[in-house]
């Protein structure tokens, strides 16, 4: 409930319900969470989209495979280099790579930069 009341104005948030008969998809309702997001556009194709760049890219995550991860922490550590390579490496959109589309750097991340710079902490 406090959720709700928090995110109220702050968020749209849709959900789509996929109705099925014998393993065949045979029709979607869509109901609103809260906010007021515009029901022609609540799906999910943005997280399949998602999931399947994950599989595909993330050896851990592909099915029925002998790279899944064991631990934890080295499942979390996949997903974070590769959440940092996809936003800061990776150009898509006129050589442009997510976080330069954000305006957060000015030209993409090398590898030789992400691995071998020194953060010096104040």
């Amino acid at each position: 409930m406090f959720e709700r009341i928090l995110f109220r104005n702050l968020y749209n948030y849709g959900q789509i319900i996929k109705i099925r008969e014998n393993g065949k998809l045979i029709g979607k309702k869509r109901r609103i969470v809260f906010g007021d997001p515009d029901l022609d556009s609540i799906d999910t194709i943005n997280v399949e989209n998602s999931n399947g760049i994950f599989r595909e890219r993330i050896g851990r995550l592909v099915r029925k495979t002998k790279c899944y991860s064991k631990v934890k922490r080295k499942l979390e550590s996949a997903l974070e280099l590769f959440q940092f390579y996809w936003n800061f490496m990776n150009e898509f959109k006129d050589k442009k790579t997510p976080a330069m589309l954000e305006v957060l750097i000015n030209c993409p991340i090398s590898w030789q930069t992400f691995l071998y710079t020194t953060i010096k902490y104040a």
